[in-house]
């Protein structure tokens, strides 16, 4: 017929069968006429489906049971499903083809489970298909260090006298300018009695930039260099990298711990018991990225606890060293400048020119290499070393110099190994060096050279309820000096509470004498108390007896004494007391055996910024200024420790904050009144060396009132109603008609909507600079 349809048999099978749920009654009507089961002159229904045909589906895809999010369309042929390559990745799986579908039947290491009556599909996969995870150290945003504009002057003032000793007094003081050109300080002392009445000692400009953690240093400096170079005061200029002012970064290298899982899972790291490390991970590999808290050998558990509570736990040894560098990581210094002669007693005393650099780079996990070179005059000199991790059995170093001078030449070696771990530690050093062997050092010192044996060994032993053991041996060896061979053994024992005892041994094997020591320590009134016996390599015993308390950092008194005899003669005695106030601190004391001499002495600093000035114990380093927009009395705290509170200024000087360490400033209005508002009470702020920084807390007045609106029949005005203050400050009206205004002024005006769209007002006056909520009472809201 034209126009006709023809379908399958299945298929009209499977229309029939619709149209029977479609319209009521239609089976079983074809049932009655048809009298064959309903089906009339229909074909029988197929009795096999192709297992090859292609199905197309909608699936949510799962890997290793966590749930993508990602709904896909997929194709099931028979056992076998192929999807779009580009829905896998989203799904987060690695792929390495190009193509735009897959069979996952291809891919060796993935399984498919098809969940029917969910319609999803479950896909197991080998590690190599998933994604890497870092997890485990937190990611603060690098955020540069606070300063302002600002000077401070740091004194101490000693005056001494007594007994036929003629009175001295000395001024010390460190003047510092400091801005975004960096810092300016000069240090010098002012004496009386002496030739010399003032001398100056270090004065140097410093700059610092902390994401190429560079210093530059210019004036009065002490080079910067290896750890087997030596270091000399030059006037003049040095260039390094410096790593103090970066201290979120770690720069030795750190072990991995890492993983994989096969299902979403929770991490821990156990180091030594205690719990350092932990986060939820996803399937796939995985290392945490975490500081252990050790430095030397030790031991981890990495503990990984699947989605079903089982745990498998896998012990890693490590060794940390920071005498390595990162891989990548390179540390520097370069100076040129002139020696600093007779430094502490002539003020402007410079000699010849030097010149010195020197260079680390972390190469591997366990290479570090050293390079150096000096140059002064007709000198040369040219060095080299590495440090070496040997697994996880220490490290081992080692570095040899040679020097040009005159014609002649020299050389210098080195040689070192430390190992450390929880309960033991040992160190080996060995130095040669030839007779004509000269550094920078060496010039500094005014040719006090020569050939030089050292070698060393020292090590230490945890001997837990028993206490400490020290070892060591030096054995020293000199041209221009007497030999010296030396042994001695220290141990500490810890008795009932905080108290020690304390025993040493030594042995001077080339003049054959002993000496040794025993000394008891037991706290004692927030002090320690300390009494032993002490002999000499002289032979000669001596009984000493000591107290001493610090002053409490937050103010007050505190005190040493201590007295000494040797075989039975008269004491040798002194004490001093020390008084700790805010702005400055007070010491006093006095010492001698047939005669006695007394001292007195006041430090402090003086701080000029944020338009004030601030008096307060010595300024070491870097320091805050508070500030609460001018309200006094409020308490400050820093790291959590109650450092002061505002003066009638509302300003209070933080005199001690580490450098470049993001520190938390807090400050306390629980005990503010009601009309006091601080929409920040807490900040973290780091503050560059040598500089201050004004922390604003917007602390202000607000006055507020209190009432009661009701309508002109005197009932309250329903919850909820909107009301405009002044028009601009928006609130509602609360139960029972309450209205709480945050900020009145002097004349106010409150439009508040009404349930039939209407609107009504209240007019009132107040006191702006009340101290406490204003109670208006009830009042009449007029249309």
């Amino acid at each position: 017929m034209a126009g006709s349809l023809h379908l399958p048999a299945h298929s009209r099978w499977a229309m029939m069968f619709a149209g029977a749920l479609l319209v009521p009654g239609f089976f079983h009507a074809a049932c009655a006429e048809t009298g064959r089961d309903g089906y009339g002159d229909l074909p029988p229904p197929p009795q096999h489906i192709d297992p090859a045909a292609e199905q197309r589906l909608e699936l949510e895809l799962f890997v290793n049971g966590m749930r993508s999010g990602i709904v896909a369309p997929a194709v099931k042929q028979g056992s076998r499903f192929r999807l779009r390559t580009a829905d896998m990745r989203r799904a987060g799986i690695l792929l390495q083809t190009t193509g735009e579908t897959l069979f996952l039947d291809s891919l060796e290491g993935l399984r498919a489970d098809y969940d029917a009556p969910r319609q999803q599909l479950h896909l197991t996969v080998s590690p190599e298909y998933l994604p890497a995870q870092r997890v485990g150290r937190d990611k603060r945003r690098f955020e540069r260090a606070q300063y302002d504009i600002g000077a401070l002057l740091n004194y101490d003032a000693y005056v001494s006298g007594g007994d036929r000793t003629p009175v001295q007094a000395s001024l010390w003081h460190e003047a510092r300018i400091f801005g975004p050109a960096g810092i300016v300080s000069t240090t010098g002392a002012l004496r009386s009695g002496s030739a010399k009445n003032y001398v100056r000692f270090d004065t140097y400009w410093r700059w610092s930039d902390e994401r190429s953690m560079t210093t530059i240093e210019a004036g009065d400096i002490i080079t910067r260099s290896l750890p087997w170079a030596p270091a000399v005061r030059l006037g003049g200029l040095q260039i390094s990298r410096d790593f103090s002012v970066r201290p979120d970064v770690v720069t030795y290298p750190l072990p991995e711990f890492a993983g994989s899982a096969a299902l979403p899972s929770t991490v821990d790291l156990v180091v030594h018991g205690q719990r350092v490390a932990g986060a939820d991970v996803n399937p796939g590999p995985f290392a945490l990225d975490t500081l252990p808290p050790i430095n030397g050998y030790g031991e981890a558990n990495l503990i990984v606890t699947d989605m079903h509570g089982r745990s498998v736990s896998t012990t890693m040894p490590f060794y940390i060293s920071s005498a390595l560098l990162r891989p990548g990581l390179t540390d520097y210094a370069a100076a040129l400048g002139a020696f600093r002669r007779n430094y502490g007693m002539k003020n402007f005393d410079y000699g010849g020119l030097a010149a010195s650099a020197s260079a680390r780079h972390g190469v591997t996990d366990g290479l570090t290499l050293e390079v150096r070179a000096e140059v002064a005059d007709d000198m040369q000199l040219a060095g080299g070393g590495a440090v070496v991790k040997l697994g996880n059995f220490g490290t081992v170093s080692a570095s040899y110099s040679r020097s040009f001078r005159d014609g002649s030449d020299g050389g210098e070696l080195t040689l070192g190994y430390d190992y450390q771990t929880r309960g033991f530690s040992i160190g080996l050093r060995h130095r040669r060096r030839d007779g004509d062997y000269t550094d920078l050092g060496l010039l500094d010192r005014e040719g006090l050279g020569g050939w030089e044996r050292l070698t060393a060994v020292t090590a230490s032993l945890s001997l837990g309820p028993a206490g400490t053991l020290g070892i060591g041996y030096f054995d020293f060896r000199q041209a221009l000096v007497r030999d010296a061979r030396l042994a001695n053994i220290a141990w500490a024992l810890p008795l009932w509470g905080e108290s020690r005892l304390h025993a040493s041994l030594s042995r001077e094997f080339v003049e054959r004498s002993w000496s040794g020591a025993l000394t008891l320590s037991v706290p004692l009134g927030g002090g320690i108390l300390g009494a032993g016996v002490v002999q000499g390599q002289n032979g000669r015993t001596g009984l000493r007896a000591d107290y001493s308390r610090a002053a409490p950092v937050e103010g007050g008194f505190g005190w040493n004494a201590n007295a000494v005899s040797e075989d039975g003669a008269s004491p040798y005695w002194r004490g001093d007391m020390t008084w700790r106030l805010q702005p400055v601190q007070l010491r006093a004391g006095a010492y001698g055996r047939d005669k006695v001499t007394g001292w007195l002495g006041i430090s402090g600093s003086l701080v000029f910024m944020d338009d004030a000035v601030f008096a307060a114990n010595r300024v070491s380093d870097a320091f805050a200024v508070v500030s609460t927009n001018g309200e006094p009395g409020i308490p400050v705290r820093y790291e959590n420790q109650l450092i002061g509170t505002t003066n009638a200024n509302g300003q209070l000087l933080v005199p001690s904050a580490s450098a470049y360490y993001p520190g938390r400033y807090d400050i306390d209005t629980l005990s503010l009144p009601a009309n006091v508002k601080a929409p920040v009470v807490s900040q973290r702020v780091a503050v560059a060396a040598g500089s201050g920084h004004i922390i604003k807390f917007p602390v202000e007045h607000v006055t507020a009132a209190r009432a009661t609106i009701r309508t002109v029949t005197g009932e309250p005005l329903p919850a909820g109603a909107a009301a405009t203050i002044n028009g601009t400050l928006s609130t509602y009206v609360g139960w029972d008609g309450i209205l709480f205004v945050e900020r009145v002024a002097a004349d106010n005006r409150v439009e508040i909507e009404l349930a039939d769209g209407g609107t009504c007002h209240v007019t009132f006056a107040a006191d702006p600079k009340a101290d406490d909520i204003i109670e208006l009472g009830e009042l009449t809201c007029r249309r």
